[in-house]
């Protein structure tokens, strides 16, 4: 059984899919949204990646992330934060620029509130007090932050009446010639805070759409918008009264729908969408890179916010290299590599203590002969115990037969990287880079190793198999191992087409709801086989309509058909209640009794395979007025829980 949810180390790849890979990069988004596709996955390593992409890091007062990033690795930092498209986010009060010198990124100030601060706020930064005092200048400071949250440093009536506290920022910001970045935080659509849960809403993101926060971010007149969306980048638990939240699903549609939102109102608005390395959240770097890919056509770039305790920044480099197209390969017990990050509790230890001895380590992953391992950067990123001394370290990268792999063929030669390792190792990189790619020869299949020849000895130790102590080797990513963005987000499309394709085309397409009764069925390719499981969850419908005045009820059925979708099983069956108001003149609006939640796992059976996804969209109560889809400015939409290969 194959469950198609959020977690990158047990997802299947799905047979029918399997050339929609990389071939779907650089991802393109035409229209009016072009200016918001990126091309994730192809980093510093071929010198195109880091283009384009925006980026906000924290540095100076709580959080010393970009001084931690730096440390662990200034080429990589150096590559992708130092240039004008980076905000450098400083989080004292007032502001000040930390911005490393020689750097030619953006100073961005982080303010709490846009009105006074009263005393029992304790943390609460003024936008208004720090104009009038004169400590903030846009010469110093050119971008402001307004981190609106449901918190103690934010005043009550600017929480409550979010969407005019924007307002207000912005029109400060721009009397002063700052750049405001509207950042209203998800936890803003907590219960009680300016609503309570509806319909099937269970986590805030849903509730965070409903109340159309995206839609107040652009219309507040600012030039930015950042999507707090880091909780819900993966599954972990302690949220919201002990709650577990959160999946690649649930930060693709958020993300998705928030950034539709933002540009139904204005379609050149830059956005930034938030990832986190906080320990809190069960981050791995593999789940931050595929969240990446999965949103990348909608947003500008990342807020990436190294934070926590411990802070761990090694799994932002990873997350870096990841980007920059390696694939780090975790140091495991029993002389394994795997790419899997590693989530054991205690550290393993191999003993730098011996002079000539050798620490080998196989792939635990086959590689077909024929496999291109492209040219490019190998970083090793140790950690190590002990408070002095230091070792040296001849490393040796390449690939072998097994079981016995006698017959290793070096890639990197041991004569060739040198690597000199001290005790007390936070996970300094260390890089090789080759002339030339590697094509393994036909046969195979063979395994990938890393050989470290202790040259000069240190009485301490290399630690790994935890994700704080996460001892790797990254290597150019082998072409049998291709990055695959998902989208949990399917479009309906002329000719009754339903795909996790961006609607592109101009002008929209029409659905009339002006006639009781009549319907329209969306249905996808042929993507889901017999075994796969629809997971149980949250279904957001998004939706664009013309006219002025009215409004109609639709009664909306999704689930799976056989290849000539005549039999269809219903997920939602239309007696289920999933029926949304529709408003004339909407842009990108909500479900507003809130999002459908299923509780129970479909299994797909095996006969009939393999089969389509539909979609149905009935009129129950008419209305003068189209719902329109299809295009890239009126993108009508089905987030659902099940994440999918784009196809």
């Amino acid at each position: 059984m194959r469950v198609l949810r959020h977690r990158i180390a047990r997802r299947v790849g799905i047979a029918t899919l399997a050339a929609t890979i990389f071939a779907l990069l650089p991802f393109t988004l035409s229209g009016a949204g072009s200016a918001h596709a990126q091309d994730i996955g192809a980093g510093p390593n071929d010198s195109s990646g880091a283009a384009g992409l925006r980026w906000i890091i924290e540095d100076q007062g709580t959080q010393d992330a970009l001084t931690a990033m730096r440390q662990l690795d200034p080429e990589l930092a150096n590559a992708y934060f130092n240039n004008s498209r980076t905000n450098v986010l400083s989080m004292t009060n007032p502001p000040r620029s930390s911005v490393p010198s020689g750097w030619s990124a953006e100073a961005a100030g982080h303010y709490t509130s846009y009105g006074p601060c009263t005393k029992d706020l304790k943390g609460c930064a003024s936008l208004s007090t720090d104009l009038a005092s004169g400590a903030l200048t846009a010469a110093r400071i050119p971008v402001v932050m307004y981190d609106n949250e449901n918190w103690n440093r934010t005043p009550a009536a600017e929480k409550a009446d979010v969407c005019s506290a924007m307002k207000d920022f912005t029109r400060l910001a721009h009397e002063s010639r700052l750049i405001p970045l509207m950042a209203p935080d998800q936890n803003l659509a907590s219960p009680g805070v300016i609503t309570d849960y509806q319909g099937g809403e269970s986590q805030n993101w849903q509730t965070y759409l409903r109340l159309g926060l995206g839609t107040c971010a652009a219309a507040s007149g600012a030039e930015r918008y950042h999507i707090m969306s880091q909780p819900f980048q993966s599954y972990w638990c302690g949220g919201q009264g002990g709650a577990c939240e959160g999946s690649e699903a649930d930060f693709t549609n958020f993300v998705t729908q928030a950034a539709l939102q933002a540009k139904a109102v204005n379609p050149d608005i830059t956005m930034t969408a938030g990832l986190s390395t906080n320990p809190r959240y069960n981050v791995t770097p593999q789940a931050l890179y595929q969240d990446s890919l999965d949103v990348g056509r909608f947003v500008d770039g990342f807020w990436l916010n190294v934070a926590g305790n411990p802070s761990n920044p090694g799994t932002g480099v990873q997350y870096l290299e990841l980007l920059s197209g390696l694939l780090p390969h975790y140091l495991g017990d029993g002389g394994t590599l795997t790419t899997d990050f590693p989530t054991g509790a205690t550290p393993s230890r191999a003993s730098l203590g011996t002079a000539g001895s050798e620490l080998t380590y196989l792939s635990s992953e086959a590689v077909p002969g024929g496999t291109v391992i492209p040219v490019g950067s190998y970083k090793f990123e140790p950690w190590t115990d002990g408070t002095s001394g230091s070792a040296s370290l001849d490393l040796e990268v390449g690939y072998c037969t097994p079981p016995s792999c006698s017959d290793r063929t070096p890639i990197v030669s041991p004569d060739s990287w040198h690597v000199d390792v001290p005790a007390g190792d936070p996970g300094v990189t260390s890089t090789y880079t080759t002339k030339s790619s590697t094509t393994l020869p036909k046969g195979g299949p063979y395994r990938i190793y890393l050989a470290a020849h202790v040259q000069s000895a240190g009485a301490f130790n290399l630690l790994y198999n935890t994700g704080s102590n996460s001892t790797n080797m990254a290597l150019p990513r082998p072409s049998s191992h291709p990055a695959q963005a998902q989208s949990s987000v399917m479009f309906p499309h002329r000719g009754g087409q339903l795909s996790a394709r961006t609607p592109s085309a101009a002008p929209s397409a029409k659905f009339g709801l002006d006639q009781q009764g009549s319907s329209a069925t969306f249905t996808s390719a042929p993507v889901l086989g017999g075994g796969d499981t629809i997971p149980a969850g949250a279904w957001e419908f998004q939706y664009w309509t013309n006219g002025s005045d009215g409004s109609a009820k639709v009664r909306l059925e999704a689930g799976y058909c056989t290849a000539d979708c005549r039999q269809r099983t219903p997920v939602i069956d239309p007696a289920a209640g999933w029926q949304p108001a529709l408003t004339a003149g909407a842009r990108g609006a909500a479900d507003p009794d809130g999002a459908f939640t299923t509780t129970d796992v479909t299994v797909l059976p095996p006969s009939d395979s393999p089969y389509r996804l539909y979609w149905t969209v009935t009129v129950e109560s008419a209305g003068s007025f189209d719902l329109l889809y299809d295009s890239a400015n009126a993108a009508t939409n089905m987030a659902t829980p099940l994440s999918l290969p784009l196809f």
